[in-house]
C-alpha cells in the first residue's frame, strides 16, 4: 500500500489577515503598561501637560502589529482605541466617564489608517504623523465632547484645551517615535 501521507506546507502569501496571539499579547501588555504609567505619572504630576500613556500604548501597537492596508489598520485602531477606552473607565484614569469610548475609538482609527499606509522606502514617517494626529484627534474629541457636556464656552474652551492637546501630541509623538525602532528590533518586526 503507497504512503498517503504527504507533508503539506503552508504558504505565506505576506498579507495579515487577522490578529494572532502574539499580537494580541502585545495589545494587553501595552495597554496594562499605559495604564500603570498614566497613572503613576498622573499621581506624581498634579496639573500640568504629560503624556498620555494610554494613547501613545495604543499608537505604539497599531504600529507594532504592522497592518497591511490602510482599512485593516483603521478596523485594528478602532478595536485597540475601544480596549484603551474600557481601561480609562478607571476611576483613576479618568475624571469624565464613557468620553473616551468616542476620542479613542477615533484616534484609533486615524494611527491605524496611517500605520495600514504602505512602508515608505526612504524615512518612515507613520510612527511620527500617526501618533500626532491620532493623539491630536482623541484629544480634540474629547475636549470637544467635554466642553458641550459642561456647557462651557467654546472659546474659553479651545482656549483651555487646545495647547494641552497640541502638547500631549507633540510629548506623544516623540516617546513613539524614540520607542519603536527598539521594539520593533526587539520584536523581530522590523
Amino acid at each position: 500500500m503507497e504512503n498517503v501521507a504527504q507533508k503539506r506546507e503552508m504558504k505565506n502569501t505576506g498579507k495579515k489577515k487577522g490578529l494572532d496571539i502574539s499580537d494580541l499579547v502585545l495589545v494587553a501588555v501595552l495597554l496594562a503598561a499605559g495604564a500603570v504609567l498614566k497613572l503613576v505619572v498622573g499621581m506624581m504630576f498634579q496639573g500640568g501637560v504629560k503624556p498620555n500613556f494610554v494613547i501613545a500604548s495604543y499608537c505604539l501597537a497599531v504600529l507594532l502589529i504592522r497592518p497591511s492596508n490602510p482599512g485593516q489598520g483603521a478596523m485594528y485602531g478602532a478595536i485597540i482605541g475601544l480596549l484603551a477606552a474600557a481601561i480609562c473607565q478607571i476611576p483613576l484614569l479618568c475624571g469624565t466617564p464613557f468620553v473616551n469610548f468616542v476620542s479613542e475609538l477615533l484616534g484609533g482609527i486615524v494611527i491605524g489608517a496611517i500605520a495600514g499606509l504602505p512602508t515608505p522606502k526612504s524615512f518612515d514617517f507613520r510612527p511620527a504623523v500617526g501618533t500626532f494626529l491620532g493623539t491630536f484627534v482623541s484629544g480634540s474629541v474629547f475636549s470637544a465632547i467635554v466642553v458641550v457636556v459642561k456647557s462651557m464656552d467654546v472659546m474659553a474652551g479651545l482656549i483651555q484645551f487646545a495647547p494641552i492637546v497640541v502638547v500631549t501630541a507633540v510629548i506623544n509623538t516623540v516617546l513613539v517615535q524614540i520607542l519603536i525602532i527598539p521594539l520593533l528590533r526587539a520584536l523581530k518586526r522590523q
